[in-house]
């Protein structure tokens, strides 16, 4: 069980990190770059993580993505 938790961990950091890139004005498409990367040294849950934040903010505006951020407390203003 502990370890089914690290992994959630894993995929919910890089979800969060990934939506701040995004709110920071990183690109779609550097960030499925560094899917490529990720996927070549076997991070699987890093590249879980960053799906879903791309997959979520096609249907999120720049100020939802925001708010989810300051909810869990990464984003400095």
């Amino acid at each position: 069980m502990e370890a089914r938790y690290h992994v959630l961990k894993n995929i919910n950091e890089a979800y969060y990190l990934a939506l701040l890139d995004i709110s920071e004005g990183t690109s779609i498409k550097e960030l499925e770059e560094a899917i490529k990367l990720y996927e070549f040294h076997e991070e699987y849950e890093t590249c879980a993580g960053i799906l879903k934040a791309i997959k979520e903010a096609e249907h999120l505006t720049l100020k939802e993505i925001d708010i989810i951020i300051q909810d869990y407390g990464i984003k400095n203003d």
